[in-house]
C-alpha cells in the first residue's frame, strides 16, 4: 500500500510500555512530531501477535525497561530496530541489551528531542546511544567487533 510522499515523514513507530499512563506521552510525543504509531501496547506476547497481524513490521520498536520483551521481539523479528528506553545505565544493562541487538538505547526521562532523534536515527539505519550510556555501547563495539559505529 503505497501512498507516496504525504507530508510527513511516513515512518511507523511501535510502542511497548506496561504503564499505560507513561506509555502516552512517547505516542503523543511520536504523533506530534509526524511519526504514525502503528500499535501500542503493555505487553510483549500481544506485541508479538500485533506484530503477525499487520502485514508490516513498523520501522522502530520503542520499548520501555522491558528487557525480556525486546529479546523475544528480536528473537522473532532480527530486522526489527528496538530502542530501549530504561532507567538501567549500567554496563551489565547496556550489554546485555546490546548483545540481544537493540539497534539504541535511551534514558528515560531524557529530554523530549532526544527520542525523537533515536527514532529518526533509527529509521535510518543508524544506532543511536543517550549520552550516559554512549561509552558503553562505544567500548562494546570497539571490543566485540573492532569496527567503530
Amino acid at each position: 500500500m503505497d501512498t507516496g510522499k504525504e507530508n510527513k515523514n511516513n515512518v511507523c513507530v511501535a510502542v511497548i510500555d506496561d504503564n499505560a499512563q507513561l506509555r502516552e506521552m512517547p505516542v503523543k510525543q511520536l504523533e506530534n512530531s509526524g511519526y504514525t504509531v502503528l500499535f501500542q501496547t503493555g505487553d510483549g506476547q500481544d506485541a508479538l501477535q500485533k506484530l503477525k497481524e499487520n502485514n508490516r513490521l513498523p520501522d522502530v520498536c520503542l520499548i520501555e525497561e522491558d528487557f525480556a520483551t525486546a529479546k523475544v521481539l528480536l528473537e522473532k523479528h532480527p530486522d526489527l530496530k528496538v530502542l530501549i528506553s530504561s532507567t538501567e545505565d549500567d554496563t551489565e544493562s547496556v550489554t546485555d541489551m546490546l548483545k540481544a541487538g537493540v539497534s539504541g538505547y535511551i534514558l528515560k526521562f531524557a529530554d523530549p528531542d532526544e527520542l525523537r532523534t533515536a527514532v529518526k536515527a533509527l529509521s535510518e539505519n543508524k544506532k543511536y546511544f543517550s549520552v550516559g550510556v554512549s561509552r558503553i555501547a562505544t567500548e562494546y563495539f570497539n571490543g566485540n567487533t573492532g569496527e567503530h559505529y
